[in-house]
């Protein structure tokens, strides 16, 4: 973990260094507020001690500064004893804790993990997960009891693993987090110690428990254990309802592309054959002396489409030959004897190739890609005839759902496995403070993790508490497996629409079938089309958020196809990605002047695509950050929020649901900017706009829109309308409590609280557009 120590006093400094070393923590030293500052914006740290007495920038204002930026850390002040409106004033700038000088260490080694524990989410003081364990109070790692000797460096990696079971850490997020500015070091060096401890972990008997994530990093998998808590398991890890034989280990990422692509083989194994059928009857012409023209040029396209995928399927041999077949077939004029033979030899060589894969996965069973990427549904229920029922409901639709039937058993598969959708009975499973508890876990994951909840009351205060706790949709039992289908249907759809949408346009199917399997699993969904010619039709009724193109197509190619995008102004900011088998500098350069991103050389290699669609992605959404967010709260802007609540009433109006909109003013807003300054105004919206955050954190909608206003959207999937408004309400009963208790602190030493009106309006009673919405809220608000 990467701690930021700001403090002047160099003999204190030098105390809290070795103390935090001796936890192995990362610690970098700032020598004042200044320093810290500009070490703050640099770079991302997991806890911030500083100083309230510093040198340039004072800690109290450095809290302020870093709150006003986003800056989410935890930070832990030090202050002098008896200086008590200091501490008063650095809680109000938004410090999570404080001690007083002078220092107890052991009670500034508890404060410090308990505040790294903290983070986003609440976080157990002892790591455990099967019969692995660390202890961050001892800094000890046991494994079946048994005491890894492991080095700091080795110990950090793990602890980070553990706090972020399913992460996945590139090599620069793990030196981001490990190492300080003073000490860099290579990759090389983290794959080190990966390696390291990977041997420590093996030695004790556990095997296998880092797993290498294609072409992204490093995240933790856990093992089956011993032989009792496989027993244990038997029956709740994992367990497929339709067949409880199914093995508790699902395949990975790489295993499950790997399967995909056997799987595309056999279906578009006919395909390979014609192709490699031209080929052949260009080489039987050639000996003829009668190779037509008209021949040489499907030859030449089907060896330059077989170039392109055989190295997808780890034929990176038969790429290589397929290339070499299309650059004699391209050369002008007549080919010489030796071309001729040179040609014959190489078709021949990619005929025999080809047989022998063919023969190879016809041993192996295919497993269908529809099968492997299917969403993961997951039942936690003691029910198991709900289960069946769901599984038989929802078969058609190529979805699977498993069952689990303990609390334990679903804390354990989750650590390891990230479903699409859960469905959780709360009064059966287990005790309810630790159902509500799975519950926020699951709803603060990244990404969230929507939850039905089933229950046997329905009770104001159970819907109001598992709202609060994340919870999409609820249903009261007795309950069919239909019902719970259709609800959970709807959720699906919801969730699917926050998925990344890629749209790839090429010619050659197979290419399109074996981009799905590469990238559906990284949250990714891809639409496919190979007539160029219907580009327009499927770019507007998709509308993706980023487009591949392939170079070479008939008709229109890909480099037109992007040239028409960029002169189009809804979507010039498209992120586009080409597909390529030239590697010629003319190419790219045709590429980057028709205003493509980045281009990817066929055969496509998985983790090269997925890297450069998600840098291009990334860059995309930091440009739509700027134009979509309010950069002072973080909350989306009017115009983003505006579009966000058009469509949530469509939504409702197609599902005949109800949508509650909230306005939230702070009244006094302008007149505290004119009394203490624009400074002590952010303070007040940044710390609604966090209080909101974690009130609203199952899928409303929240958009600031100026002037001290905030606006959510709440549409629920099941309540009825008078349901709904009563939930909403009681909510904003809570949320208003704690925005009207907040105490701020102005520069000057004033405190001051903050009043605020709101108003709650309900489509369709109150109105059938947003706008009419808006201006019943508002003559509320004047009224009030």
């Amino acid at each position: 973990m990467r701690i930021l120590l700001i403090e002047d006093d160099e003999v204190l400094a030098s105390v809290l260094l070795q103390s935090l070393t001796q936890q192995h923590y990362a610690v970098e030293i700032a020598e004042d507020g200044q320093i810290g500052w500009e070490y703050a914006q640099a770079t991302k740290y997991d806890l911030i001690l500083t100083d309230v007495v510093l040198p340039k920038v004072d800690g109290i204002t450095l809290c302020q500064r870093l709150r006003s930026s986003g800056c989410s850390t935890p930070i832990l002040l030090i202050t002098a004893k008896d200086e008590t409106s200091d501490r008063i004033r650095g809680l109000d700038a938004g410090a999570d804790d404080y001690l007083i000088k002078p220092l107890n260490l052991r009670e500034f080694q508890a404060r410090v993990r308990a505040l790294l524990r903290r983070g986003d989410t609440p976080r157990p003081p002892v790591l455990e997960v099967g019969a692995l364990r660390l202890d961050p109070s001892i800094c000890e790692v046991t494994y079946d009891n048994q005491v890894l000797d492991l080095t700091p460096k080795e110990y950090s990696l793990l602890e980070i693993l553990l706090r972020n079971p399913l992460r996945v850490f590139s090599r620069g997020d793990i030196i981001e987090h490990l190492w300080t500015f003073d000490d860099p070091p290579q990759e090389e060096t983290v794959k080190s110690h990966i390696k390291g401890l990977r041997h420590k972990l093996k030695v004790v008997g556990a095997v296998d428990w880092i797993e290498n994530v294609y072409g992204l990093g490093y995240r933790l998998k856990s093992q089956k254990t011993t032989s009792s808590e496989n027993s244990k398991r038997e029956i709740t890890q994992k367990k497929p309802v339709q067949n409880s034989s199914t093995s508790d280990t699902s395949p990975s990422i790489e295993q499950q592309f790997k399967q995909a692509m056997n799987g595309l083989w056999s279906q578009y194994q006919g395909l390979m054959t014609q192709r490699m059928e031209v080929l052949q009857q260009a080489a039987a012409e050639l000996s003829s002396d009668t190779l037509t023209i008209q021949l040489r040029n499907s030859a030449e396209r089907e060896a330059h489409k077989l170039a392109g995928v055989l190295g997808m399927f780890e034929q990176e041999t038969g790429t290589q030959i397929a290339r070499k077949i299309e650059q004699i077939l391209a050369k002008e004029g007549d080919l010489l004897p030796a071309q001729k033979r040179q040609l014959r030899s190489l078709i021949q060589e990619l005929g025999e190739l080809l047989n022998l894969m063919a023969q190879k996965l016809v041993d192996q069973t295919a497993t269908s890609i529809e099968e492997k990427i299917s969403p993961n549904l997951l039942l936690i229920d003691p029910d198991l005839q709900l289960g069946s029922q769901l599984q038989q409901v929802a078969y058609s639709t190529g979805m699977r759902w498993q069952q689990i039937t303990t609390l334990e058993g679903a804390k354990n598969f989750l650590q390891t496995t990230s479903p699409d959708l859960v469905v959780l009975n709360v009064d059966e499973i287990g005790q309810r403070e630790e159902t509500l508890a799975l519950m926020l876990d699951l709803a603060t994951h990244t990404p969230p993790i929507p939850v039905l909840a089933l229950a046997v009351s329905d009770h104001l205060v159970d819907r109001v508490t598992l709202a609060q706790s994340g919870v999409r949709g609820f249903l009261l039992k007795p309950i069919t497996a239909s019902q719970v289908w259709e609800t959970a249907s709807q959720i699906l759809q919801f969730t699917r629409s926050l998925k990344v949408n890629v749209l790839v346009v090429d010619d050659d199917p197979l290419i399109l079938a074996a981009l799905d399997p590469m990238l559906e699993p990284w949250g990714m969904r891809i639409t496919g089309l190979d007539d160029p010619l219907r580009f327009w039709e499927v770019l507007q009724s998709t509308a993706p958020d980023l487009l591949i193109l392939d170079v070479e197509m008939p008709h229109i190619t890909g480099i037109e196809l992007c040239q028409a995008v960029r002169t189009d102004p809804q979507w010039q900011e498209l992120p586009i990605v080409f597909l390529t088998a030239h590697r010629e500098i003319e190419t790219v350069q045709q590429v980057f002047a028709a205003g493509g991103d980045d281009y990817v050389v066929k055969p496509v290699v998985g983790a090269e695509l997925l890297a450069r669609i998600t840098h291009r992605l990334e860059r995309s959404r930091l440009l739509q950050s700027l134009s979509t967010k309010d950069p002072l709260t973080g909350l989306a802007n009017q115009f983003q929020s505006s579009r966000d609540l058009q469509r949530l009433i469509a939504q409702a109006e197609k599902n005949q649901q109800s949508v509650s909109l909230v306005i939230l003013n702070i009244s006094d807003l302008r007149q505290i900017n004119i009394q203490y300054g624009h400074e002590a105004g952010n303070q007040v919206l940044q710390r609604w706009s966090r209080l909101l955050q974690s009130a609203f954190c199952s899928g409303e909608i929240l958009g600031y829109w100026g002037n001290g206003e905030f606006v959510v959207g709440v549409s629920g999937f099941t309540e009825t309308a008078d349901t709904e408004q009563l939930v909403v309400k009681h909510r904003l009963s809570e949320i208003l409590i704690k925005l009207r208790q907040q105490v701020f602190t102005a520069s000057n030493g004033d405190r001051f609280q903050v009043t605020c009106n709101f108003a709650v309006v309900e489509y369709p009673n109150d109105g059938l557009k947003l706008q009419s919405l808006y201006q019943v809220a508002n003559s509320m608000l004047k009224q009030s």
